[in-house]
């Protein structure tokens, strides 16, 4: 990975919606219904049963499309959560992950919520304890670092580290720019999954 001194936060979505998450979700949930591998098989995934609700779905098309401010999560946690999405899986930031969680947070439980933000914040206290600085402040090589240790399985902290990657994969892989990574295009359905091209860990 490459080194610079800062890592640029939220820039300005490049990314022009072809079709709406509702119309993307239904595709998918198509292929799952198939039987088809994804990295959003399991029935337990965070994000599979918000696919569901097209209301929601419409919902976040029209703030991810106005860019409008955050719902649940503050702007200095968004900004960490976008910082994390693109460290995890590279073009999570031009699919607006971080945006479309936390569209679809300000919709579920408080139960769901605090169980987000503890992992969110569980990543801010580990910067600190190991940098001494906030997530916006690391450099690239330190994020990276930082992901590795949290990705070890024995490492305090890991099911946070799976609970956020589990998160940012759904909202990148239900995303346009995340079916087309996995194969679909707007001319076929989906006829296999290939294996995420992003290893365990993504880091």
């Amino acid at each position: 990975m490459p080194t610079s001194s800062k890592i640029s936060v939220l820039n300005a979505p490049d990314f022009s919606h072809t079709f709406s998450r509702r119309e993307l979700a239904q595709k998918l949930i198509s292929g799952l219904a198939a039987g088809l591998a994804s990295p959003l098989s399991f029935s337990f995934h965070p994000i599979r049963r918000y696919l569901l609700n097209a209301a929601l779905l419409d919902s976040a098309d029209i703030h991810l499309l106005a860019n409008g401010k955050p719902l649940l999560l503050s702007k200095q946690q968004l900004a960490a959560l976008d910082l994390l999405s693109e460290a995890i899986i590279t073009g999570a930031r031009k699919s607006q992950a971080a945006s479309f969680i936390d569209v679809l947070l300000s919709a579920d439980s408080q139960e769901v919520q605090q169980g987000f933000l503890a992992s969110l914040n569980a990543f801010e206290t580990a910067s600190q304890n190991k940098f001494h600085a906030t997530l916006a402040s690391l450099s690239v090589a330190q994020l990276h670092d930082l992901l590795v240790d949290l990705s070890v399985a024995t490492a305090p902290d890991h099911h946070h580290f799976n609970n956020l990657k589990d998160w940012i994969a759904g909202a990148y892989y239900s995303s346009e720019i995340g079916m087309r990574e996995l194969g679909w295009t707007p001319d076929r359905v989906f006829s296999q999954f290939p294996s995420c091209p992003h290893p365990e860990g993504h880091v």
